[in-house]
């Protein structure tokens, strides 16, 4: 089988040059997660072109990158000038032909993959995949226009609204699906088209990664997105409330509540802020930490349509998990993590974690390397790749 894989995925060397150019760049999650994709596809024997969309806005007056061929992935790259009116409009002919006479002769043996949220190129895609009855499958990693907003601005709003509307405008057309969560398929596939629940996947090749020696003090890991939506107010309030001996709260990300960490920074020495760092060095960090904690709430909207790739993270480090029981989070996940089950209060969160560091540590090191060898084997990236494999067979 061949496979047209659109998205924004660029190659390792690509954003290695794209970080150098721009210290402020940063995507590692989308391209982390399309990449995982890919690379599956092809150890399942899949010939793959990674149509990429990746550009840098305001270096240069364009985006030209020749072909280029990372562990069997092919990497062709859209051309395109740095203005955002053309470079859309760009985007939704280049795909259309593009895909049109691609997909022209030989359809049984082809088929298109599209990250549903890059609305441009999905424009052109699936009108000609639809015009001409080729298999399109759209991953949906997010809902349009649900989610933490970063910014409080009116127009700002406006703009998240509009391309909520766009995209919602071609969501049905698809002929497969990858949901991140089965709630999505409940609000988007109005059509009952053949679809899989895939809620993240990790890397095949982690099996050979060693696990470090633990920290001499207990550490506290969050690594993500710092929102307060995402129960970081709560996190922090209910570290200072349990007042374990010997621990530590580190956290690593950005967002609007790193400004607010400062002042409870003042209140307990033990809460670390470390910002943002190269993804390997958080990966080591959470190798070496006795508990890594998702404390985001449930009653948000958004959490039904996520399933945080922190979480797939976690557990592939061999440290256990704290996390609350997502409305997301298919079940059998539960056996494999500690649960936030006291409430979603600071005394709640608080009582669960004097709980959970008074367990023995061979059983915390036995929790988190269990769920380790289970993720590894159930949520690799080969055996998610495979799946879309079956679906697009359907």
């Amino acid at each position: 089988m061949r496979i047209l894989y659109i998205s924004v995925l660029a190659s390792r060397s690509a954003l290695e040059e794209a970080q150098k150019k721009d210290k402020t760049f940063s995507a590692y999650a989308v391209h982390k997660f399309n990449r995982l994709v890919v690379e599956g596809l092809v150890r399942n024997g899949v010939s793959v072109t990674a149509l990429s969309t990746f550009y840098q806005p305001n270096v240069g007056l364009g985006y030209f990158r020749k072909k280029e061929k990372q562990n069997g992935v092919n990497y062709q790259y859209i051309p395109t000038v740095n203005n955002q009116i053309i470079r859309r409009a760009w985007l939704i002919v280049y795909c259309f032909f593009r895909v049109l006479f691609w997909g022209v002769f030989n359809k049984q043996e082809k088929a298109i993959i599209c990250d549903v949220l890059n609305i441009s190129s999905c424009i052109g895609a699936v009108t000609a995949a639809k015009l001409i009855g080729l298999r399109s499958v759209g991953v949906m990693t997010d809902m349009p226009g649900i989610g933490v907003s970063t910014t409080t601005s009116a127009k700002e709003q406006d703009k998240i609204s509009f391309s909520a509307k766009i995209n919602k405008s071609y969501l049905g057309d698809f002929s497969h699906y990858v949901f991140l969560t089965e709630q999505m398929n409940e609000a988007v596939n109005v059509n009952r088209r053949p679809y899989i629940v895939m809620e993240g996947l990790v890397d095949a090749d982690l099996k050979c990664i060693p696990l470090f020696q633990k920290y001499d003090q207990r550490v506290i890991i969050y690594a993500g997105g710092l929102h307060e939506r995402y129960g970081l107010k709560l996190l922090v309030e209910a570290f200072i409330k349990a007042n374990v001996d010997n621990t530590e709260l580190w956290i690593y990300g950005k967002g609007p509540f790193a400004e607010l960490l400062e002042d409870y920074q003042r209140l307990d020495k033990r809460i670390v802020y470390k910002g943002v760092v190269p993804n390997f060095e958080v990966v080591e960090s959470e190798i070496k930490a006795t508990i890594l904690v998702n404390p985001r709430p449930t009653g948000e909207l958004f959490t039904k349509y996520s399933f945080p790739s922190k979480n797939m993270e976690y557990m592939v480090s061999g440290t256990p998990v704290l996390t609350t029981k997502l409305p997301g989070m298919p079940l059998e996940y539960c056996s494999h993590v500690y649960l936030f089950d006291k409430g979603e209060t600071v005394e709640g969160y608080a009582d669960v974690i004097k709980k959970v560091l008074s367990l023995p540590l061979d059983e915390l090191k036995a929790k988190g390397e269990e769920a380790r060898k289970w993720v590894l084997a159930n949520k690799n990236n080969v055996v998610q790749a495979e799946k879309i494999l079956s679906l697009l067979n359907q």
